[in-house]
């Protein structure tokens, strides 16, 4: 498993600049929220609706960031591998739900290993989150690389990036 954080903006304060509302602890950000000077430069990636959808099945209230309730432009890119919408985790979810994390990863990686069922192709997965963490509110994201079968173990990444 590879993972890399970095900082990020904060997402709260980004949404609201983008005309955005952030009504969840658990929302979908789209390509560009972090740099775009408009909401008219957003895009959800191809998984974002079935990732929200499959996060609101197991009792996650997911939240896809769209303006004014306007679907975005959806982009689809071809990969081998998966790679995923961007995940913002807020701060107060665990207060909230504290197996929502665990749930979210086995939800997702449950997911992804029917995509791949009966393909010769092992595949990598690529998992971004955008972490808001507990005692500073500053945002962290994360590129989680692992194979498939590696998604479920993602958990305690998460959780420490959380807990900083």
């Amino acid at each position: 498993m590879d993972n890399t954080a970095t900082d990020f903006v904060d997402v709260r304060e980004r949404a609201s600049g983008l005309g955005l509302t952030l009504t969840s602890e658990l929302a979908i950000l789209p390509r560009h929220f972090e740099t775009a000077i408009s909401a008219a430069e957003l895009a959800h990636e191809a998984e974002a609706s079935t990732v929200r959808k499959l996060l609101n099945a197991a009792g996650l209230e997911a939240q896809q960031l769209e303006p004014g309730g306007r679907p975005l432009p959806i982009v689809v890119q071809k990969s081998a591998d998966w790679i995923s919408p961007t995940i913002f985790v807020g701060s107060m979810l665990l207060s909230q739900n504290p197996l929502a994390i665990q749930l979210a990863l086995n939800v997702l990686g449950s997911y992804i290993a029917d995509l791949f069922k009966g393909t010769r192709c092992g595949g990598d997965v690529e998992l971004t989150f955008v972490v808001e963490q507990t005692r500073t509110r500053r945002c962290r994201r994360v590129v989680l690389k692992c194979p498939v079968s590696g998604v479920k173990d993602l958990e305690p990444v998460l959780r420490r990036l959380l807990d900083e």
